[in-house]
Formats: C-alpha cells, sequence, structure tokens
C-alpha cells in the first residue's frame, strides 16, 4: 500500500513570514495539529500545536513572530509513493507523530500515526468480517 493512499489532505501550508497567531488560528479552524512552512514549492519547516506551545508561549514570545522564526527547519519527508512501510520505519526511528508527504517536489499531505492506526484497524476489521460471518452462522442444518 502506498503512502498516498492512507495521507490526509489536504496540508494548510503557510509562508515564514506567518505570525504565530494566525498559524494557530489555521490549525484551530482546519482542526489539524500542525502547519507546512514552504516558500513556493518546496517545504521550509513544519510546526506543531507543541512547536507553538513550547517556542513560543513558554518563552514568551510575541503572538506577532514569524512562525519561520519557532517551525523546525528541514522536517523528515516522506514521498507519496513510497510504501506504508517506509513510514512505520521512519516513525519508529524518529520521536514525532506527523510527517509531510511530497511528491513532485511540493507538498502534497500529512501522514500521523493516527492515520496508520485507522488504516491497520481497518484492514484488521475487513480480515474479521468473514470469520465472524462464519462462526456466527449455522454450521449445520438441524432437522
Amino acid at each position: 500500500m502506498k503512502i498516498k493512499d492512507v495521507m490526509s489532505t489536504p496540508v494548510v501550508v503557510v509562508p515564514p513570514i506567518t505570525p504565530v497567531r494566525d498559524v494557530a488560528r489555521h490549525m484551530d479552524y482546519s482542526g489539524v495539529g500542525c502547519v507546512v512552512v514552504s516558500e513556493g514549492r518546496g517545504i521550509a519547516g513544519i510546526v506543531t500545536d507543541r512547536d507553538l506551545a513550547v517556542r513560543v508561549l513558554a518563552q514568551d514570545r510575541d503572538g506577532d513572530t514569524p512562525v519561520g522564526r519557532v517551525m523546525s527547519e528541514h522536517p523528515v519527508v516522506v514521498q507519496a509513493e513510497d510504501e506504508v512501510e517506509v513510514a512505520f520505519d521512519t516513525f519508529r526511528r524518529h520521536s514525532f507523530r506527523r510527517l509531510p508527504v511530497a511528491a513532485e517536489g511540493g507538498v502534497v499531505g500529512m501522514l500521523t500515526i493516527d492515520d496508520l492506526l485507522l488504516q491497520m484497524h481497518q484492514l484488521t476489521a475487513d480480515l474479521l468480517t468473514p470469520v465472524v460471518k462464519e462462526i456466527s452462522e449455522p454450521q449445520h442444518q438441524s432437522d
């Protein structure tokens, strides 16, 4: 299975000059926990709700601080055409819960641990459906 089949879209993308206050509003409005920071098609960085708490609020920064000053630069990125196993391996090696997904030089989605867990749950349910059906139906008709 490809990452593009599991990732979430659309991704919220903001330029590095965006005030952190506006980034937080984008996150709230879009119901996301992270935003990709980009100039043009490339990915300059990523900022999470945790980054806003630790790098902005905890350090008494102003809400007008540009997100480019608090983002995590050079984020680890996976490719949309990568197999899901690449994402599992990446999550195992790093201590984060979200991965930007790239294709053709730009960001096309976001993959979260939650996305993978939901996919695994669906696959398990799909496998169990015939088993449950088989054991819930009588095997022999009684006369």
